[in-house]
């Protein structure tokens, strides 16, 4: 639903029937690279479901359209679309998630290669060092509130985190 109001700001509250192709592309270009596909298919299932679904000048589709909640007696094509949308949020935290894998496993891999080439007696390489000091710093700053709710969980992630979650 907030990217389907981030949208209809940006094409100034506009009913879905007189948005144009031009709004759309500077929509999307607007957006960081990254995010353009995500972005993309909320805002194609809310247009094909207002399309489909919803007379645009009629009191329900305003609601939808200002955000403003559905009255309690919703209808199966509303709830289909919200579905779906959890099913999007859904993946889109898996994708988080395996990028967040992504980057763990290169920093092990990175360590271990510096720790064999160590073992092997080739000489110590501070700069490496500290580019792998600082680029795993960097990982567990910018993701500890996740390890955090992790160890909550009951899950080992580091004794380091699981006693600063003790006090």
């Amino acid at each position: 639903m907030c990217v389907v109001r981030r949208f209809l700001r940006f094409a100034g509250n506009e009913r879905p029937d007189r948005i144009g192709e031009n709004t759309v592309r500077a929509f999307f270009q607007s957006l960081p690279e990254a995010s353009r596909k995500q972005f993309a298919t909320v805002i194609r299932q809310f247009l094909v479901f207002a399309a489909a679904r919803c007379d645009v000048g009629s009191p329900k589709s305003q609601r939808l359209i200002a955000g403003n909640p559905a009255p309690k007696g919703k209808d199966a094509g509303e709830l289909a679309l919200r579905k779906t949308w959890d099913v999007d949020r859904v993946a889109e935290k898996k994708e988080q998630t395996d990028d967040l894998i992504v980057k763990l496993a290169r920093k092990v891999i990175d360590c271990y290669l510096h720790l064999q080439g160590r073992m092997k007696g080739e000489p110590e390489n501070l700069d490496n060092v500290y580019r792998l000091a600082d680029e795993c710093r960097e990982l567990i700053e910018s993701n500890l509130a996740r390890f955090m709710q992790l160890s909550a969980e009951g899950r080992n992630v580091h004794s380091k985190i699981d006693w600063r979650m003790q006090r």
